[in-house]
């Protein structure tokens, strides 16, 4: 969906109130004043819907079709369609549509083509760099910037640990994409937060410059915490066959014959899974393998000294071979 340009599947002078319903349906219950002249209704005949309550004003030239109630995707797509074509979610707003940040902010963040125009209540036109074709996307048809320029764009925008959390989300949920957020920061060039950003994200990277596989925001910050504090990277997710069984072990010295659990209470606090967890530290410890979990609070209480133990763990034993 490009904005307001797109005046869907209807024909001037074909104007009714079912034609309208079915166009907004695929947006979010929204129509623009330019797609209703396009299905035949005038400024004026809007004007009379208004009226009736058949349509609901959201923006100038914007209106929620039936109802007013058109939920966070309906606030995202009015903004676009009230700031024109080619605008886009950004900033804030984007991270919260792609899942990097919970909460959305009031005010939507919005990219535009031209940096001049009428103010809106309720939308933050952003001043950057306007994003390439492969720096945007559309999400549940809404215009947006992609997770990668998402993130560069939160770089200058959020502190420190805004922008972890943010990075890190993206990786859990498969989001990142090193080819193209490597070219994205090279477009970036010396914008406010980039510096920061790079070195957040080299925490993460394996050597080959790819981002390993995570589950879990814990895992990352495990991960980031092994290489600050330049201890062997370990393998993470791996798949470990043992007497028949695969085992996916969240982070794994192999030559030092190590695997780590990262226990969150959403995959480990029912009882079930405590019983399964209890044997399958069982059987790695019979096959030669130390273990060892780590808890969230673990990780934010005594970070040092979780660390030293993984680092003492790691040291070398009078283990044979198996």
């Amino acid at each position: 969906m490009a904005g307001p340009r797109n005046r869907g599947k209807g024909s001037r002078g074909a104007g009714g109130d079912g034609e309208i319903a079915r166009l907004a349906a695929g947006q979010h219950g929204l129509i623009s004043l330019e797609q209703l002249a396009e299905a035949g209704v005038n400024r004026q005949s809007a004007s009379h819907r208004s009226g009736l309550e058949r349509l609901h004003r959201v923006h100038r030239g914007v209106y929620a079709v039936g109802h007013r109630s058109i939920g966070e995707p309906g606030r995202h797509l009015a903004a676009v369609f009230a700031c024109g074509p080619g605008a886009l979610i950004s900033h804030l707003s984007a991270a919260a549509l792609w899942g990097l940040r919970e909460v959305a902010p009031v005010v939507i963040d919005v990219i535009v083509p031209c940096q001049t125009g009428r103010k809106i209540d309720g939308i933050r036109a952003r001043r950057c760099r306007y994003p390439e074709s492969d720096e945007h996307t559309n999400l549940n048809g809404i215009p947006c910037t992609t997770p990668d320029r998402t993130l560069i764009d939160l770089a200058g925008t959020i502190g420190r640990t805004g922008l972890q959390g943010a990075l890190d989300q993206a990786a859990v949920l498969g989001l990142l994409d090193p080819i193209a957020i490597d070219i994205s920061l090279q477009r970036a060039g010396r914008r406010p937060g980039v510096s920061l950003l790079r070195a957040l994200l080299g925490d993460l990277r394996d050597e080959d410059g790819s981002i390993p596989l995570l589950r879990s925001r814990l895992e990352a910050r495990m991960l980031r915490a092994l290489s600050e504090s330049g201890l062997p990277r370990p393998r993470c997710n791996a798949i470990l066959e043992i007497e028949g069984e695969s085992f996916e072990i969240d982070m794994l010295w192999q030559e030092e014959r190590l695997a780590i659990e990262t226990d969150g209470e959403e995959t480990h606090g029912t009882p079930l899974a405590f019983q399964r967890d209890r044997r399958r530290d069982q059987i790695l410890g019979a096959a030669g393998y130390r273990t060892a979990r780590v808890t969230w609070r673990q990780m934010g209480d005594e970070p040092a000294a979780v660390l030293e133990r993984i680092r003492r763990m790691l040291e070398p034993d009078d283990r044979p071979e198996r």
